[in-house]
């Protein structure tokens, strides 16, 4: 029989968890409630306890209550309750968790989460799962979020039922049965943005035809933070080939969030790698992010602004240091000319002068890496063509 770890604060969610197990036993799965509250006494009985969370965090509930800021208490919370419910999914105690509340209920239940291995079903009700700003709390994760439209508070018909559809949710996920795929060609990861997505469709192809498995991530948001977590993780056994610009994102204030270890996971693993400035001409930003540079509406929530000679060097730099300390080989094709759709002679964001700082920047890691100037556009077949030699050459390598 399987097991659902329900986390909660039950100080103040009790009645809420309460309805939510008796809905999950209902359907046959056995239910663990784990307590992560802070202040008051929990409504109901906790087979964790609050003291048992924080001092699986390295700390007492006593010195939990004294922290005055309740976001860093329930943060000391969720790590001890991330560690216990890690050991018991290790242990095949625990098979899904589910997780209900507000803010801080759910900064509490996705920390739990966040702990557990990818596949493990995850399942947050929250009322802000709709927030922008709570986008970070699923981070690189598979966590389903669920908005409850309704404060997380007492029990109606409407909230009943959001609650049972949830308890459904999570019970299905842990119930489907996943088909282990045993196979042995290796898995490469593509990340791009869609303005070089006929590039990217095209490498997927030649990688389908030379015998790999492509695995493709959106170079945007927390897309490449994802992609690291997965390689970090031993999902990605046969190389990178990135036509990335969520670097220049960071730098030039665009809505990718690159984690600090970004361009490193692979070569620390020894992967072979090929790095394409794709898109680079471009940082991906909300409208009204600049006044003074040139334009293209990508949609109704990004604009492309165009990027500056000193913000690509900086990029050529930056990323240069990071693929030069990689284990495994490394190339940098470079299309000269253009950096993606928009990047045509009469195109939006036509610049060559201001796409020579990465240019500039790479090139004086020559040696270190091999770097590859292509007399193409990034579009181009010639270019798809220099990619792959490369891609392959350097899987020959390892």
């Amino acid at each position: 029989m399987k097991t659902i770890l329900i986390v909660a604060a039950l100080d103040t969610k009790g009645a809420e968890v309460a309805f939510c197990k008796e809905q999950i036993e209902a359907l046959g799965v056995k239910v663990l409630l784990a307590d992560g509250g802070i202040l008051g006494r929990p409504t109901i009985t906790p087979d964790i306890t609050r003291a048992e969370v924080a001092d699986a965090a390295g700390t007492t509930i006593e010195r939990v209550k004294e922290i005055r800021a309740e976001g860093d208490a329930i943060a000391l919370q969720a790590k001890g309750a991330g560690v216990i419910a890690l050991r018991l999914h290790k242990e095949g105690k625990i098979h899904g968790v589910l997780g209900i509340g507000g803010g801080m209920g759910t900064a509490l239940g996705t920390g739990v989460m966040r702990a557990l291995p990818m596949g493990v079903p995850k399942f947050m009700v929250s009322s802000q799962a709709g927030n922008p700003a709570m986008s970070h709390l699923v981070g690189t994760k598979d966590i389903c979020m669920f908005h409850s439209v309704a404060d997380v508070v007492g029990l109606n018909r409407f909230t009943r039922t959001i609650f049972t559809r949830a308890c459904g949710g999570v019970v299905g996920m842990a119930n489907a049965q996943v088909k282990e795929e045993k196979d042995e060609k290796k898995t490469v990861a593509l990340c791009a943005k869609g303005a070089t997505e006929d590039a990217n469709r095209m490498l997927r192809q030649r990688l389908i035809d030379a015998g790999y498995h492509p695995m493709t991530f959106h170079c945007f948001g927390f897309g490449p933070a994802s992609l690291e977590q997965v390689i970090a993780d031993g999902y990605i056994d046969g190389g990178v080939i990135e036509l990335s610009s969520d670097w220049l994102d960071r730098i030039g204030g665009g809505s990718s969030f690159p984690p600090d270890d970004r361009y490193e996971n692979a070569g620390k693993l020894g992967l072979p790698q090929v790095f394409v400035p794709g898109t680079c001409d471009l940082i991906a930003a909300p409208a009204g992010k600049y006044t003074d540079r040139k334009t293209h509406l990508h949609n109704e929530a990004v604009t492309s602004y165009r990027s500056s000679y000193g913000e690509l060097h900086q990029v050529g730099r930056e990323i240069g240091e990071k693929l030069s300390k990689s284990k495994g080989p490394v190339t940098v094709v470079i299309p000269m000319q253009g950096f993606s759709v928009y990047d045509r002679v009469s195109g939006p964001m036509h610049d060559p002068e201001a796409n020579a700082g990465f240019v500039d920047a790479i090139s004086g890691f020559d040696g270190t890496l091999k770097v590859v100037k292509v007399d193409a556009h990034i579009l181009d077949e010639k270019f798809i063509d220099a990619v792959m030699d490369a891609f392959l050459e350097n899987a020959s390598k390892v």
